[in-house]
This record gives C-alpha cells, sequence and structure tokens, in this order.
C-alpha cells in the first residue's frame, strides 16, 4: 500500500529547472515559457488556468498563460514585480521549480549554483556548424572564453564578465556567447588559458555560480 502512493505521489509532482523573468506592469500574472524544443534543462508544462505560485510560507495566485513558442532553449517564467516582491523572486535568478498538479501550486527553490559537463574546445578561432550546416567563424583572446548559446543557458550565466577558476588558479575573462540555438554546447578557450588550467578538449566539469560569477572548473562535489 505504501508503495502505491509513492507512485501516486511521483505522478502529481513534476520538477524542472525555470529562469524568472520580472515584468513591470505584469499585475497577479504569469507567463510560462516551457515547450522549448531546444532547452537542454529538465522542464514541465502547466495548464492554462489559475495556479498558486509558492516560495516559503509566501504564496500569491495568479493567472497563468503558457507560451506556443517550439523554437527557444530557454525555461522562463514571467511574474510582475509586485509577486516577485511577495515571493523574494530576484529578476533573471535560476530556480529549482517543483509543480503540484492536484493543488495547481508551483513552488520555487533557489538554484544559484548550475552543474554540468561540457565539452571543451581548444583554439582563437571559434567555428559554430549548426544542424543545417551553416558555419560561423569567430576569433577569441587571451582575455576571452566562448560559450555556445546552448551553454550559456546550460549555466545560467548572466553577465560578460566572469572569473575562471580551478583550485587556486583564478583569470578574469570577458565572455563572448554565441547566438546560434542549433549549435551543440561547448565552451572554448585559447591555447595559453588551456594551458593555465590545465585544460584538454574533452567533456569538462564545471559549476557557474550566478552570484559570483565565478566559473569553476573541476569543481568536485
Amino acid at each position: 500500500m505504501a508503495s502505491m502512493k509513492g507512485v501516486k505521489l511521483t505522478e502529481m509532482i513534476s520538477r524542472a529547472v525555470f529562469d524568472v523573468n520580472v515584468v513591470p506592469d505584469f499585475a497577479n500574472q504569469a507567463f510560462l515559457v516551457a515547450g522549448c524544443g531546444g532547452s537542454p534543462l529538465p522542464t514541465f508544462t502547466v495548464p492554462d488556468g489559475n495556479v498558486v505560485l509558492r516560495r516559503g510560507n509566501a504564496k500569491v495566485r495568479v493567472s497563468l498563460t503558457n507560451s506556443d513558442a517550439s523554437e527557444c532553449i530557454d525555461n522562463r517564467i514571467d511574474v510582475g514585480v509586485a509577486t516577485a516582491r511577495t515571493l523574494g523572486l530576484i529578476n533573471k535568478r535560476r530556480y529549482n521549480v517543483r509543480f503540484d498538479s492536484v493543488d495547481r501550486s508551483i513552488s520555487f527553490f533557489r538554484k544559484p549554483v548550475s552543474r554540468t559537463s561540457i565539452a571543451t574546445r581548444i583554439g582563437s578561432t571559434v567555428v559554430e556548424i549548426n544542424t543545417n550546416g551553416d558555419r560561423t567563424i569567430t576569433r577569441i583572446t587571451d582575455n576571452e572564453i566562448h560559450v555556445s548559446a546552448i551553454g550559456v543557458v546550460l549555466l545560467g550565466i548572466l553577465k560578460d564578465q566572469l572569473l575562471l577558476k580551478r583550485g587556486l588558479v583564478t583569470k578574469r575573462v570577458r565572455l563572448q556567447a554565441g547566438t546560434d540555438i542549433f549549435v551543440e554546447p561547448f565552451i572554448q578557450v585559447t591555447p595559453n588559458t588551456a594551458k593555465m588550467f590545465g585544460l584538454f578538449e574533452e567533456d569538462t566539469p564545471v559549476a557557474f555560480n550566478q552570484i559570483s560569477s565565478v566559473l569553476r572548473i573541476h569543481p568536485g562535489k
């Protein structure tokens, strides 16, 4: 009997990762961008209608509408200024989100750090080839790092000034972000930066902190 209850609970609860976008003059509404075919993040959809947004003991009832966009890579939920203030949600920040389909509630939990393994490339010339075979070529300097568009979303990067860190080795770099959403996620550094951080062309564990803008290489647990 206990195991059956566990199965039902799993069916009622959906979990995802969303970025919050605070919109002025957006009272008692929420807009969900979740049907993205290219999103690298776990997602869910919520039927249109009234929902309760929760964070801790705070809650707000809003009318939720879904986006019909499919060619996008970000999971996003738009809320009004008053809703964000009541729930303590910060604009452009990332949250773990849980949807309970029984009481139609969406709960938010802080997620300042995004961890993943991402393909690493080395070279001063960046070549991006998308699924259609289109090619874009750019260059980066020793003071820059290139992150593909999906890579930026995967890591939740917000600013164009980052601090690379591996152990005690640190370096400030400027982000050069890719724009083509049909290019697989990767990061690319110059040979000098790769040597400095002991990087090779392979999948590299990284962790990005939205609060400090630190991109940790081989961060450990």
